[in-house]
């Protein structure tokens, strides 16, 4: 009977370990998938500059249009307003998982987060180059469709609080390894908004032409608001690290 229960407990161990190595095994795979997915969105790039064009309709709140000029890098991306009238020269810089703000008229730049709103729906870190592979950790969920297109389907978690959203479901498309749905979620797993990606811009690094974001589209999970972020004037060129220091805000 003892050497039943000493084999039983083997037979038991090993179950759990072959299991802990097919889930560490599952999160591998979407941690490429998912770094894979961040590139056609500036994620990780040598040096990108693009135009991106802000318009938030419905909601009951008045129409409003943006219009921006992004240089990224690897971590970090600038954002310059270009309009409205009222609002141009206005700069974002993100370095990692930080971001400030300056503005003509202030004395030197603020601290802000990536969550705070930029127009409508769309959150300040939507414009900036995106990172997910560094601020989330993702778990391979299923295999589903998005409009007829094979995708994994992967659950991303927050790792710091200084991420733009505490939580997403995230469709990768299987075949071209984009993005092409997302649910942002609460912590409690309340769905907030969604966001739909096109690719229609391309880009050229070391010699591979790699897909590129052109538009976005978020929606309300309870409203018609929404917000379209369409992408052009996309380029690829080196960018001095100046560009990104702080203390060129002031």
């Amino acid at each position: 009977m003892r050497n039943f229960w000493i084999g039983l407990t083997i037979v038991l161990g090993g179950l759990v370990a072959a299991l802990s190595a097919a889930n560490a095994t599952e999160n591998s795979d979407a941690a490429v998938l998912l770094k894979r997915s961040d590139a056609a969105r500036g994620g990780g790039a040598p040096g990108l500059t693009w135009e991106v064009s802000v318009r938030s309709t419905g909601g009951g709140a008045q129409d409003q249009d943006m219009r921006m000029r992004i240089k990224a890098a690897e971590t970090a991306s600038l954002a310059e307003t270009l309009e409205p009238l009222k609002s141009k020269g206005a700069k974002m810089l993100q370095m990692d998982r930080n971001m400030w703000l300056s503005k003509p008229g202030l004395k030197k730049p603020i601290a802000i987060s990536p969550r705070q709103r930029l127009s409508g729906l769309a959150a300040i870190g939507d414009i900036a180059a995106t990172n997910y592979a560094k601020d989330y950790q993702a778990v391979l969920l299923r295999q589903d469709d998005f409009k007829g297109e094979p995708c994994h389907v992967l659950e991303l978690s927050a790792r710091e609080r200084q991420a733009t959203y505490d939580k997403l479901i995230y469709w990768v498309s299987t075949k071209r390894g984009v993005g092409v749905f997302a649910e942002f979620l609460s912590l409690s797993g309340k769905r907030l908004k969604t966001a739909e990606f096109s690719y229609e811009n391309s880009v050229a690094i070391e010699g591979k032409t790699t897909p590129f974001i052109s538009k976005m589209v978020i929606s309300d999970a309870l409203t018609d608001a929404k917000t379209i972020l369409e992408y052009g004037q996309t380029k690829v060129q080196s960018i001095p690290s100046s560009e990104f220091d702080v203390s060129h805000l002031e």
